[in-house]
């Protein structure tokens, strides 16, 4: 049997074991590729497609596999395998379709059960791959080291000889994990070791901040902490060179963190009033991040001289890097604000803490559907179902409701969970969810003002 790629006369090879009158000369479609190819023409076609099918893989990538394959002319049935090319009529010049058979491969038979179980479980079964143990591996890394620095935290902060010592502890092991991070991903190419060793190295730069202030736990304690990890964090991708959302929004939520600190540091401000005008800040960005995120890629209507269309995508690329980092940590600030504001009620108000607890939960569940990226949708929901979990602690502690309306509470949430994320709406109720998101969030300013105590102080001023 002969089979080859048809060339031109130019170029023809002379093969004299073939005679002319035994060759078909016809052109093989498969999907987008065309083959021209000179088949034996005494050869069953079951025999002809195993070649035909290495060589599309061969020079034009088509996907292989354990597939069985079929020969058809166009607009007919697939040709008998047992036949040959000259018997099913096939002339020089001829059209054939390589498609797959819809009838699968039946599977192999065993005449031992024990190899037939051990097949059927390696069919079902997931291999355990070297990627998914470094997964596994960063996130035990990462769970064992938190709970160490947790550890160290409490015996510096309750142990005033120790704090120095703990303080050196918590700086060199941020220095060893970040050295680490920038070795992996520069010298190994390791992308989940190195966004690890970031975390760590930006985690124990925030204890050592934390404990590097004599006294507290205080709000200095906290603003050298956030921003000595704001800091860690705007290096380790400079470092590394692992430039992903991640880090960004750890260094955009540090330095958020930062501000409320230097505020709460400077004034004497109730906890829950910084958390408040926290929330409606984060809620306001949240919104402005697009645009934001689009002065940042460098993306403009209208191209420029020294500017070209194949930027494009990668400015795209990067305007939704920019995006999803700016929504994490917004969304992460708005949800730490409110639950300060639902543990910590400013003047007793726990109605008012916990109502508005609600609404910024509710609001950041809504805002999730407006977006089909996961990374965003993920930290939305996230967000926002953490912070209506703090809002029912706190309404369960201050009110002590009967027991019976909890149990009920909790599986109305849980039904709500399971029901909601399914459920198909009609464009009529897609745009009641966004009206009654507007109005939750201009509900928030007015409760954010009282919180804040800005109506008691309007009272209390003499205006004629």
């Amino acid at each position: 049997m002969w089979i080859g790629v048809c060339a031109p006369p130019s170029a023809a090879v002379s093969v004299p074991t073939v005679r002319e009158a035994d060759l078909r000369r016809v052109s093989v479609h498969a999907d987008e590729i065309r083959l021209d190819l000179a088949l034996p023409a005494a050869v069953p076609i079951a025999t002809l497609i195993p070649p035909i099918a290495d060589i599309l893989a061969a020079e034009h990538g088509h996907p292989g596999g354990p597939t069985r394959y079929q020969l058809s002319c166009p607009g007919q049935t697939a040709l008998d395998g047992s036949t040959t090319l000259a018997q099913r009529g096939i002339r020089d010049g001829a059209v054939l379709i390589l498609t797959r058979s819809s009838t699968d491969i039946p599977p192999p038979q065993f005449d031992d059960t024990a190899e037939a179980v051990s097949s059927s479980l390696a069919t079902a079964a997931r291999p355990w791959t070297r990627h998914a143990a470094r997964v596994t591996g960063a996130l035990a890394a990462l769970w064992l080291a938190s709970v160490g620095a947790v550890l160290l935290t409490r015996q510096a902060v309750c142990d005033s000889d120790a704090r120095p010592v703990g303080t050196s502890i918590a700086a060199v092991a941020g220095c060893i994990a970040l050295t680490g991070a920038t070795v992996a991903h520069r010298g190994f190419r390791d992308g989940t070791t190195a966004q690890s060793l970031g975390l760590l190295a930006i985690g124990f730069a925030a204890v050592a901040g934390l404990l590097a202030v004599p006294g507290g736990p205080a709000a200095p304690n906290a603003l050298l902490a956030a921003t000595a990890a704001a800091v860690t964090a705007v290096l380790v991708p400079r470092l590394t060179r692992c430039d992903t959302p991640l880090f960004t929004a750890v260094a955009g939520f540090a330095l958020a963190s930062a501000a409320a600190a230097l505020a709460a540091t400077l004034i004497t401000v109730p906890v829950a009033a910084i958390g408040a005008m926290y929330v409606v800040v984060s809620l306001a960005l949240i919104a402005a991040s697009p645009p934001i995120s689009i002065l940042l890629a460098g993306l403009s209507p209208r191209l420029t001289d020294d500017e070209s269309a194949d930027t494009l995508p990668a400015k795209a690329i990067r305007a939704n890097a920019w995006l999803t980092a700016l929504i994490g940590a917004f969304s992460t600030t708005a949800a730490c604000g409110a639950v300060a504001v639902a543990m910590c009620p400013a003047g007793g108000h726990r109605v008012v803490g916990v109502a508005f607890a609600t609404l910024t939960g509710a609001v950041l569940l809504a805002q999730a559907r407006s977006h089909r990226d996961m990374p965003k949708s993920v930290m939305l929901v996230a967000n926002g179902t953490a912070t209506l979990s703090a809002a029912l602690v706190a309404a369960v502690v201050a009110f002590r409701p009967p027991i019976a309306w909890l149990g009920a509470t909790t599986a109305m949430l849980t039904t709500a969970a399971f029901v909601v994320p399914v459920v198909q709406l009609s464009p009529v109720a897609h745009r009641g969810l966004g009206l009654l998101e507007r109005l939750a969030l201009a509900a928030l300013v007015p409760l954010a003002c009282w919180i804040c105590g800005l109506y008691g102080t309007a009272r209390g001023l003499n205006l004629p």
